[in-house]
């Protein structure tokens, strides 16, 4: 028995590291659990000439969401890519970072 432990008194279990690198007792934990994060956004751009009306269409409503207002045409998103295609894109582009 240890000393100045009593019997009600368990171990606690050895911290875990919160990343999925080996855990190397050399580096401090706190070292080893960051990583650098890019938190850039690189912003696309896309010539909306070569677009179809849809895809306009969806660029508007996902920038109509990404800046608040929700709008979504959900049958047209499910049965046209260029429609999601350019909702996803609008939601992108008109972001606030």
């Amino acid at each position: 028995m240890v000393s100045g432990c009593t019997s009600s008194q368990t171990a606690l279990p050895a911290p875990v590291p919160l990343s999925s690198a080996p855990y190397n007792p050399e580096v401090p934990l706190e070292v080893a659990v960051r990583a650098p994060v890019n938190t850039a956004v690189k912003k696309e751009t896309v010539d909306l000439s070569q677009k179809s009306q849809v895809f306009i269409d969806g660029k508007n409503d996902g920038c109509a969401t990404a800046k608040g207002k929700y709008t979504k045409n959900s049958a047209l998103y499910n049965a046209n890519a260029d429609y999601s295609e350019g909702w996803f894109y609008g939601r992108r582009s008109c972001q606030r970072h």
